[in-house]
């Protein structure tokens, strides 16, 4: 009982640390900000850096729910058109829904992280046996995980138009998230390149999160907790 409770906080942990990553980082205006000046986008496609950045911040302002709607309009190219067409906006609502579900993932493994942390305390009944068992637990799931993550890696480094492709079919039923740069701006502000710094950017908040904890979790079982591990 305490393996398997163990292995599922460890789990629990990840699963926190990589949708907690991915909210942080997402939505951190200041990454897109960098990036739209680093490729001088705004020059790029006829409109002010004020109304790039707005038309990020619109469509992650409607993901996180707070605006209701993506009605807004920019200038550009001296012209004042709408943002996104309707296409786009259908899409942003598929968008909001996968993150939504996300959220509730989210919730559920700090939920089970609080949970399964307090079965091993039952089941310890000692704060070394605890700690030593939660260490463990993080630590094994890191190893699987660590597998996927290093797949994952050789694959976005190798072919990342792939890999973020079968992501959008993988969760989404329909193909709005196929975007043409001729008609839909969307796809203009979020170019493929950035989408690939963003994922990169997650991985790199995750592993600056998960190493200290793993790193800390091998020190507490080899130097301070080497009795105290249950078996089962």
């Amino acid at each position: 009982m305490m393996k398997a409770l163990r292995f599922l906080f460890g789990w629990c942990v990840l699963v926190s640390v990589v949708l907690g990553s991915v909210r942080l980082q997402a939505f951190d205006r200041s990454f897109y900000e960098a990036y739209y000046e680093k490729t001088r986008l705004a020059s790029q496609i006829g409109v002010s850096e004020a109304d790039l950045t707005k038309s990020m911040q619109v469509m992650l302002d409607f993901v996180q729910g707070k605006r209701a709607d993506l009605n807004e309009r920019i200038a550009r190219e001296g012209r004042t058109v709408p943002v996104y067409n309707a296409k786009e906006k259908a899409h942003m609502v598929d968008v909001r829904a996968l993150y939504e579900r996300a959220m509730i993932v989210l919730g559920a493994a700090v939920a089970g992280m609080v949970l399964t942390l307090f079965g091993m305390a039952w089941i310890a009944k000692d704060p070394k046996r605890l700690l030593a068992n939660a260490c463990a637990g993080l630590l094994t799931a890191s190893l699987c995980f660590g597998i996927v993550l290093v797949w994952l890696g050789l694959w976005i480094a190798t072919d990342f138009t792939d890999f973020w492709t079968r992501f959008h079919t993988l969760f989404f039923t329909n193909d709005l998230w196929l975007l043409d740069p001729a008609t839909d701006f969307m796809i203009v502000i979020c170019p493929e390149s950035m989408f690939s710094a963003l994922v990169v950017a997650i991985l790199l908040r995750t592993a600056f999160i998960l190493l200290p904890l793993e790193l800390g979790a091998w020190w507490l079982l080899k130097k301070k907790l080497p009795i105290g591990l249950d078996a089962g």
